[in-house]
């Protein structure tokens, strides 16, 4: 029995072994940032973030009375960002589009932040207008801190719990809110943030609140592993603070399939990925006026 024992615990031990060390310069799966996590925390990325928003602030842009937001999630982008571009190109020619979002997971492993930059800075004549000022707004996803991918993300886009608001010509304002939930928890420091955030708002009269991450509330399946949801506790908690405050939308991505579910008068929306492998891509394509329409583009 004894030996038996050993025998399984040592071919467990080997098929591990196996997989750690499978993971080179080009594997796409990391095991350990999968479980005990190679990047800072979620509280020690707030700090960072938040030291980032006290020195610059947050960006206000000028739009339209009716405008549009382009919503993109999970490219996963490796040596290939044929979608990526598309989608790029597609929100730079939409004169009524001050912004654009990506919800996560913009890379998929620890070599493909470069290809995210080169995409980001392409050359004069492959848009017909050059790039707008913060004109994409990046939440980090799980893929974007495996493999320690923090430090490229911060590097970056600079921050990851942040707020922007968008003010129309005849003065109506939308807050957009990004938050961090890439390890699958908002943590006590940027809940609390959101708190006083949301408190914030309240006196501001603004006209739509936007909250824009990568986790999303309800878990459809297990595919995503340990980062698939919030616990039951910071479920009740978000869902209860954003009704609570007028939240109109929640944006998320994560799961790589669409699903829309309302809670009260708040609507949260997982948006279809859009990476170059996926069979059925989207993104989304959001009307920001009196009301909020949207629809999802897709992605040849």
């Amino acid at each position: 029995m004894k030996k038996n024992i050993q025998i399984c615990l040592g071919s467990l031990f080997l098929v591990l072994g196996s997989i750690f060390t499978a993971c080179g310069p080009d594997a796409r799966l990391d095991m350990v940032g999968m479980f005990a996590g190679t990047s800072p925390t979620i509280n020690n990325r707030f700090e960072i973030s938040q030291a980032y928003n006290q020195q610059m602030g947050f960006a206000t842009l000028q739009a339209p009375d009716d405008y549009h937001v382009y919503v993109c999630t999970d490219t996963h982008i490796t040596k290939t960002r044929t979608r990526w571009e598309y989608f790029i190109h597609a929100y730079r020619e939409d004169q009524l589009c001050p912004v654009a979002v990506h919800l996560g997971d913009i890379i998929d492993a620890r070599t493909d932040f470069a290809y995210v930059e080169e995409a980001l800075v392409p050359e004069s004549d492959a848009v017909s207008q050059p790039m707008k000022a913060d004109t994409l707004m990046a939440v980090c996803g799980n893929h974007d801190i495996y493999f320690k991918q923090w430090e490229k993300f911060i590097k970056t886009f600079k921050t990851s719990s942040y707020y922007f608001v968008v003010q129309t010509q005849s003065g109506a304002q939308d807050l957009f809110i990004v938050y961090d939930s890439a390890d699958g928890t908002v943590g006590s420091k940027q809940l609390q943030w959101l708190r006083e955030t949301l408190q914030w708002a309240d006196t501001q009269g603004f006209r739509h609140i936007i909250a824009c991450t990568h986790t999303h509330f309800f878990k459809r399946d297990s595919s995503q592993g340990h980062t698939s949801n919030y616990t039951l506790e910071e479920t009740y908690a978000l869902l209860n603070l954003f009704t609570k405050h007028g939240v109109k939308m929640v944006w998320s991505g994560h799961d790589h399939s669409r699903e829309i579910t309302q809670v009260k008068d708040m609507t949260c929306i997982i948006v279809n990925s859009m990476e170059d492998d996926d069979k059925h891509p989207y993104y989304m394509l959001v009307t920001m006026g009196d009301k909020i329409d949207y629809a999802f583009v897709a992605v040849p």
